[in-house]
């Protein structure tokens, strides 16, 4: 019987090794090095214009989402959604030309980012249609009650979608520090990133441009998309136990 168990435990130890191994041989094949500085510059530069659509909304003396009786707080709604989706489409375009590229892990991470602002784009002028409908209804007078709720209920429907969207953005940046890793093999100083020293402190220069108020690392409970997607870019650029080339 403990010979048994013995035995056992060996082809436990042997499928979960080969199976490891061929995990790893599947992600080399996945994520060959080369290219990676500049997808990372043009992932982390895409980024840059989901904090200018913050900016924008937080700055602004319009609320979003607001039941305006002021016809301006209803035109400025629009023409911010409208400005909103061309920042989308610019940082939509910084992803497209990495699509035909032979590392698939990159194109999963431009496919995700072009997606999440394909779905925005789409959200924003589902939106922007709400608003336009209420106009209307303010030209023919003062909305009944009613309404007003379903057309507050119709937001919220829309931002709730908008969330979950947003979320491929968080996913597709936790893949894109998958792609910063090389497939030189780890030494005991810890694990290889594809860059050098010098691009790596570039990229968290172009990080810092939108991002340095955000220090801390990792994912949290509470972080916006745009701060849980710089939080898990920065721990890897900046975690000591990652090294890079010389």
């Amino acid at each position: 019987m403990r010979n048994r168990i013995i035995f056992f435990l060996i082809g436990v130890f042997i499928l979960s090794s080969g199976s490891a191994y061929s995990a790893e041989n599947e992600f080399k094949r996945n994520n060959p090095d080369g290219n990676k500085y500049e997808f990372a510059r043009s992932y982390i530069s895409a980024l840059s214009y989901f904090d200018v659509i913050n900016q924008r909304w937080s700055k602004s003396t319009l609320k979003k989402k607001f039941v305006g009786h002021d016809l301006n707080v209803i035109r400025g709604s629009m023409h911010y959604l409208v400005l909103d989706n061309s920042d989308l489409r610019v940082a939509k375009n910084y992803m497209v030309k990495y699509l035909k590229l032979p590392n698939s892990l990159m194109r999963k991470v431009a496919d995700m980012l072009i997606y999440s602002c394909d779905q925005d784009i789409v959200l924003n002028n589902q939106e922007k249609n709400l608003w336009q409908d209420w106009l209307n209804k303010k030209a023919l007078g003062i909305p009944k009650p009613q309404e007003e709720k379903n057309f507050i209920k119709a937001q919220e429907a829309v931002e709730l979608k908008r969330k979950e969207s947003d979320k491929a953005i968080i996913k597709a940046s936790i893949l894109l520090t998958k792609v910063l890793l090389s497939q030189d093999n780890p030494n005991d100083k810890g694990r290889m990133l594809a860059i050098t020293d010098k691009q790596r402190s570039k990229l968290l220069d172009f990080l810092d441009e939108y991002g340095k108020e955000v220090l801390d690392w990792g994912l949290k409970p509470g972080q916006s998309t745009l701060d849980a997607s710089i939080a898990v870019i920065r721990e890897v650029l900046e975690d000591p136990v990652y090294i890079v080339h010389k």
